[in-house]
């Protein structure tokens, strides 16, 4: 029997604007799945990245599209994980603080993501 690995797949899509505009801006996202090997892993990511495409008529004449890039990062995670991260990056700061600041996390209760 194959062991089957958890997968983590890092993938950009292009939003393209018909015209002057061309590129837009870029769309990211994180994958995690099961494969059983790098090589599948990679074909899967790929297919999701390709089935993400999207094309579409707006803003008068122009047409947008949704173009899958790349597979930006491919890493295997093992067959039992115990945790999954997945970084989402920086963001500007909406708010000002001083360096004397200090954080309680503990007194911010999460909500439900779904």
């Amino acid at each position: 029997m194959t062991t089957m690995h958890w997968y983590w797949a890092h993938l950009r899509w292009a939003i393209m604007v018909e015209g002057a505009e061309g590129l837009r801006h870029w769309e990211e996202a994180v994958h995690i799945f099961r494969a059983e090997n790098w090589e599948t892993a990679f074909q899967q990511a790929l297919n999701r990245g390709y089935q993400q495409e999207s094309w579409r008529q707006k803003e008068g004449w122009r047409h947008i599209q949704k173009r899958f890039v790349a597979v930006l990062t491919l890493d295997s995670m093992g067959a039992n994980p115990w945790h999954f991260q997945v970084d989402l990056g920086a963001r500007k700061a909406n708010i000002e603080l001083p360096f004397e600041h200090f954080f309680q996390p503990e007194k911010n209760e999460p909500a439900p993501f779904f």
